[in-house]
């Protein structure tokens, strides 16, 4: 009997596929992390334990001129390592931003990509430190294709909010397509991640609610993910419970670094959460109004996470209800159906509380463009962890009830 190749690759196939590990998962996660108030001092020593000696520097241009990079740049310096900066960073990171960054690492030659700064300066390093290896188009990364690096990585945030500090993903505006671009793989883990509070107590209170707003939906997305793990789920549970209580009062009274850790180190766990869990349909929208309409991210997370909430209720009443409980509102006489609507609503309220907008009417969306902008988050790779199956039409349908500002009472 005569068996082909492509029979033997079928059996084969097979049965890896019949040995695969049952309920497994893969966690990942900084091999540093270093935390508490001024603890970037101890900058220059980590970073040598870490073999840097020639340290690129990549800074939000704005953050850099208020001197948050300062203590950085002098804890890099008095330590003896060769330090060069890179701060062309002026908004939300792009192809000619990463193109630039990548030239100048090439150029000086740095052994370590440091990212200081908001969630857009630490993707860019994360770019920068990765990317300039691989030829090809951006979009070709969108599946987890970078898999090494040959620079060491550090990020140091100065909002509690994207998460990027920790995770293997890297949002990068496309110039040619004019769509963002999520690149993931396990390349964009950072080495280390520092997590100071003292560099957030400056953040204005309109920027705090939005990055805190962001935390919070990569906090809910990964817990209700599909792909979630027992993991993933504990780190995202205390981040929706660490951020209903700090959240408020940080936005209130940005000066108390107590909440301000709180609210850094929840977004550490949502950062965590997220990467090994992934998104949901809340980013998969947000990434394409936000490219398209030049809307803050975290806004329109705000904007969208209760109806989106609403939504996917049919698919994860349950696990809708657990986030009732996080944030404080689930009782054990309510219903899990009063439970998961008290989850939504109290998201909801957060919101108008901080003085976030609640829906797109200020947006100005023409109609004739709902229907590119369902298909384009239909192809978004944040997409994959959400927990009910969705259609063009349906997020289409959802975009109209999110510009009316209509909280639907059902879950369809």
């Amino acid at each position: 009997m005569n068996v082909s190749q492509a029979d033997i690759a079928a059996i084969v196939q097979q049965t890896l596929t019949q040995f695969r590990p049952h309920r497994g998962f893969t966690f990942r996660s900084p091999a540093v992390t270093v935390t508490g108030g001024y603890c970037v001092n101890q900058l220059g020593e980590v970073l040598k334990e870490l073999g840097a000696t020639k340290v690129l520097l990549v800074a939000d241009k704005l953050v850099h001129q208020l001197g948050l990079t300062a203590n950085c740049e002098a804890a890099i310096t008095l330590s003896g390592l060769e330090l060069m900066l890179f701060t062309d960073i002026a908004g939300e990171p792009d192809t000619d931003c990463i193109k630039a960054g990548t030239e100048m690492l090439k150029r000086c030659d740095a052994d370590f990509v440091l990212g200081v700064g908001g969630g857009s300066a630490l993707d860019a390093a994360k770019a920068i430190a990765v990317i300039g290896d691989y030829a090809g188009k951006l979009t070709e990364f969108h599946v987890g294709g970078i898999a090494s690096r040959r620079v060491g990585l550090g990020a140091i945030p100065t909002t509690a909010g994207t998460g990027s500090e920790v995770t293997d993903i890297a949002v990068i505006k496309d110039l040619v397509l004019g769509i963002k671009v999520p690149v993931k793989g396990p390349a964009l883990v950072p080495d280390m991640a520092m997590v100071d509070p003292a560099l957030m107590l400056g953040v204005p209170a309109g920027i705090t609610a939005a990055t805190g707003i962001d935390a919070l939906t990569h906090a809910i997305e990964a817990y209700i993910s599909r792909h979630s793990n027992p993991l993933s789920k504990a780190y995202a549970y205390h981040a929706i419970e660490a951020i209903g209580k700090a959240l408020p009062i940080a936005v209130g009274y940005g000066q108390d670094i107590d909440k301000r850790y709180d609210m850094a180190v929840a977004a550490y766990k949502a950062g965590l959460a997220f990467s090994n869990a992934g998104l949901g349909l809340t980013h998969a929208i947000s990434h394409q109004i936000g490219a398209r309409y030049h809307l803050a991210h975290g806004v329109a997370n705000a904007i969208l996470l209760p109806y989106v909430m609403a939504f996917n209720a049919l698919s994860c009443e349950a696990e809708l209800a657990e986030v009732a409980s996080a944030l404080g509102v689930g009782r054990e006489s309510m219903t899990l159906r009063e439970r998961c609507r008290a989850a939504v609503l109290a998201v909801r309220q957060l919101v108008i509380d901080l003085g976030l907008p609640t829906s797109l009417a200020d947006v100005d969306i023409a109609k004739r463009d709902i229907p590119l902008l369902a298909e384009q988050a239909m192809k978004d790779i944040c997409l994959q962890g959400n927990p009910r199956d969705v259609s063009p039409s349906q997020i289409a349908s959802l975009l109209q009830q999110v510009i009316d500002g209509t909280l639907p009472e059902g879950y369809c």
